[in-house]
């Protein structure tokens, strides 16, 4: 029997659980992207400050620009007006940074208890089947519905269990970025 087979034996709730795979792969994917561009040199903020220190206050702002990063255009909004824009900029960086993860921690949630429907209708089925039987019956005719409620249990928990490990992981870099703004951006407040 091949995984497909299998996976078929699940009935259609294997559909919303296959659903929801998809979007937690998406997900992923363009979040661990969006990460990927948060990272800077780590000379980053010693040549900011050195641009700082000659007094090219414009040269920083220019550097600042070549990143594509959440902190350095933080620190180009600080050195570009105040401390209130530079603060505001951040709550938008944030707030980048923490997009669909909400969904994430949906499908984490979702995933699980939809395998579990699954144990429940495969249950169903196969007590329907022994009751209409009056009883008379083998392991046989009792399988379908077992193999639903196993196949979609453990698709279920296989997405749930992976999804959340990449949700904690993304939380964790977020959180990681999240601090590196606050403490770059407190250190141009003092380069200023």
């Amino acid at each position: 029997m091949t995984f497909l087979e299998i996976l078929l034996k699940g009935g259609w709730l294997m559909l919303p659980i296959l659903i929801c795979s998809v979007f937690a792969i998406i997900i992923v994917i363009e979040r661990l992207l969006v990460l990927s561009h948060a990272k800077l040199p780590s000379d980053f903020t010693e040549k900011c400050k050195a641009y700082l220190n000659k007094g090219d206050r414009q040269g920083a702002i220019d550097f600042c620009g070549l990143y594509d990063s959440p902190i350095a255009r933080v620190i180009k909004e600080g050195l570009m007006n105040d401390e209130k824009a530079m603060e505001i900029k951040a709550n938008v960086e944030v707030i980048k940074l923490e997009a669909h993860i909400n969904a994430l921690a949906t499908i984490v949630g979702i995933a699980p208890l939809l395998g579990f429907l699954g144990t429940v209708t495969g249950m169903m089925q196969a007590f329907m089947r022994v009751q209409q039987l009056g009883g008379n019956v083998n392991a046989s005719v009792l399988a379908g519905g077992i193999w639903e409620a196993l196949v979609t249990t453990s698709a279920g928990l296989a997405v749930g269990i992976i999804a959340y490990i990449f949700y904690n992981y993304i939380v964790g870099r977020i959180k990681g970025v999240v601090q590196a703004i606050e403490n770059k951006s407190s250190e141009v407040c003092k380069w200023k």
